[in-house]
């Protein structure tokens, strides 16, 4: 405790809110989007106040390569169908690149190793939520009173709100990372895997669930070492109860067995994307993309040129309820938004930026840059639906994983 006085005694009042920032982010983006606007503001001010201490990080290629994507927003702005529209996106992404400088100044020049006690507060944010989901599943609303308005989906803290899986794909390898780094026996790493594993399928956003299945595979291969018998008794024991779970609850059953078993059939996956509404939105994007092949719409514009009637296509039966503030899958939405130009600017600026963090972790194996590493490439999955990739809340958890990826990145230009 005497140690910790005299580190905050020794580090400015200044520095010490922005860690208390950085720590309270993911209550930010439970709380809504005004307080994950204002947290980003207040970054931003702060980068711009140690504007001197960031020099050196301007100078990385990260950096570099963030602006390289912006520049390409810019040059879509011009292209824009609707330019008032997209200004305020575009503006934000300024603010954005900030943000996540910001925190890439905070991680790399802890001194004082405050850093341990942000993710302690992240942790124990996520261990909180987790309670309030198991409450929710088992007492039909959370701990607040509020309750999901879906069969089979849990709401949590986040109300009319179904993004809880979400967060808790942008959390889970975080607070894993937290219990490795605390010399968690593998046993306790098993059983809380096999927990989070059974949250995640409970929470029932099946994509988030597949997103979430995916980087424990990665996750666990690369960080925790233990018995294969013990990995194959854990994933047969969370298969076990995952199947009793379906069969004994049928809205889980429609959702996770006769739907997706539906997809597997024989042109299964073509007819249900004929025959619902998600289809009709990735049909009217990929119409969109082939009218605009350039530079798409324009950024956040796809909720305005999908009313008109050329994208209408009666091949699909939910075509009249394609309307909709994006297509609801990331890869999809940024080339009917920006066209070929902005989605290979995009994509050379991430897959760079994965080259360096990869580079990197195999370097120094820092599990909170693998967790990053990891939602980012799970993040942009092609086929799984997604949210809007410029919406506040979906945009506020993908750049603060991307900024704790790149926090750890040294590379100059």
């Amino acid at each position: 405790m005497t140690s910790n006085k005299y580190i905050f005694k020794k580090i400015s009042i200044f520095e010490t809110f922005n860690f208390f920032l950085l720590a309270f982010y993911p209550l930010a983006l439970i709380v809504g989007n005004l307080f994950i606007n204002i947290s980003i503001l207040l970054f931003s001010v702060s980068f711009f106040i140690n504007i001197k201490k960031n020099k050196v990080h301007l100078k990385q290629w990260v950096f570099y390569l963030m602006i390289f994507f912006f520049i390409s927003l810019l040059v879509n702005l011009f292209f824009s169908s609707n330019f008032e529209n997209s200004l305020p996106r575009v503006i934000k992404m300024f603010f954005i690149i900030i943000f996540v400088f910001e925190i890439q100044r905070l991680v790399q020049n802890d001194k004082f190793g405050l850093m341990k006690y942000v993710y302690l507060f992240w942790f124990i944010i996520f261990f909180i939520l987790s309670i309030d989901i198991v409450f929710e599943i088992l007492i039909g609303h959370n701990m607040l009173g509020l309750a999901s308005y879906m069969p089979g989906r849990i709401a949590s803290f986040f109300g009319d709100e179904l993004v809880v899986g979400s967060f808790y794909h942008g959390f889970i390898l975080i607070f894993l990372s937290y219990l490795i780094l605390q010399k968690s026996n593998n046993y306790i790493l098993i059983v809380s895997i096999i927990i989070i594993f059974l949250i995640s399928f409970y929470i029932g956003e099946r994509s988030n669930f597949v997103r979430i299945i995916i980087s424990l595979a990665i996750f666990t291969s690369l960080a925790i070492k233990v018995n294969y018998k013990i990995k194959i008794f854990s994933i047969l024991l969370a298969l076990t109860v995952i199947s009793a779970i379906i069969n004994f609850n049928d809205n889980y059953k429609l959702r996770y067995f006769y739907q997706i078993n539906k997809l597997l059939s024989v042109n299964g996956y073509s007819q249900y994307m004929k025959d619902s509404q998600y289809g009709a939105h990735q049909n009217a994007a990929i119409k969109m993309f082939k009218e605009n092949l350039y530079f798409g719409v324009g950024i956040k514009n796809f909720r305005y040129e999908v009313w008109d009637k050329k994208y209408e296509n009666k091949e699909y039966t939910q075509t009249n309820r394609r309307y909709a503030t994006h297509p609801h899958q990331i890869h999809h939405e940024l080339l009917s938004e920006t066209g070929i130009v902005g989605y290979f600017s995009f994509l050379i600026f991430i897959l760079f930026s994965l080259y360096l963090a990869i580079n990197s972790f195999l370097k120094t194996k820092n599990l909170y840059q693998l967790s990053g590493i990891i939602f980012i490439f799970t993040s942009l999955l092609p086929i799984l639906p997604s949210g809007s990739f410029m919406s506040t809340f979906t945009s506020g958890i993908f750049w603060f994983n991307f900024a704790l990826m790149a926090g750890y990145i040294k590379t100059k230009f």
